[in-house]
């Protein structure tokens, strides 16, 4: 094996350890590597807003309200699951800002592995076009109610949406908790399984 081929393989190798015990390969992800439990805990512990916001806000909550707003919107079960699945990647790659994104190509594909691992370990199917657009707007939506709250010094385009989340559950419930409960909730209402 040459020097090239060999860094190759362990970049693609390169494991992170996980709190249910078990390791993931962002760069080589497999879905029987998926576990609920290490997606629940690790979005509860990402900071939205890349940690820029007046309190601590994690994408775990923030999942758990965009299926529901998706739920408010009329999405059957599945979209709900597409919903709080959607920043799941975060989980382990951390939450990379939108205005980063686009400069970071191989961020963008090993979010986009991650993301393919995570929907085949619930025994899902890619979002259609349709679904991934509802989720979309409800994760819109939801991001217009929290922006002005996480960070009120900015001015934001746009009228605020009037949703009534309570944006500092983080400090007062267990998010991780949550998201399982929801989780399993929705799983109950699709042909998706639990991993």
């Amino acid at each position: 094996m040459d020097l090239a081929t060999d860094r190759d393989a362990r970049k693609r190798d390169a494991a992170i350890s996980t709190q249910s015990g078990g390791s993931f390969r962002p760069f080589d992800p497999a879905p029987d590597q998926v576990r609920l439990a290490d997606i629940a805990h690790g979005t509860a512990n990402v900071c939205r807003a890349a940690g820029q916001s007046r309190f601590f806000y994690s994408v775990a909550l923030h999942s758990v309200y965009v299926s529901q707003e998706l739920a408010a919107m009329g999405e059957s079960p599945q979209v709900q699951l597409y919903g709080l699945l959607h920043d799941a990647s975060e989980a382990y790659m951390a939450d990379v800002p939108g205005p980063l994104k686009p400069h970071l190509p191989n961020y963008r594909r090993a979010e986009q592995g991650v993301q393919a691992a995570v929907w085949e370990a619930f025994g899902l199917p890619d979002p259609s076009e349709t679904a991934w657009k509802a989720v979309k707007h409800a994760d819109d939506r939801l991001q217009r109610y929290e922006l002005p709250e996480l960070i009120p010094s900015q001015d934001w385009e746009g009228e605020r949406p009037d949703l009534g989340y309570d944006l500092r559950r983080d400090a007062r419930e267990n998010v991780p908790a949550l998201f399982t409960e929801r989780a399993a909730a929705l799983i109950g209402g699709t042909a998706a399984s639990l991993p």
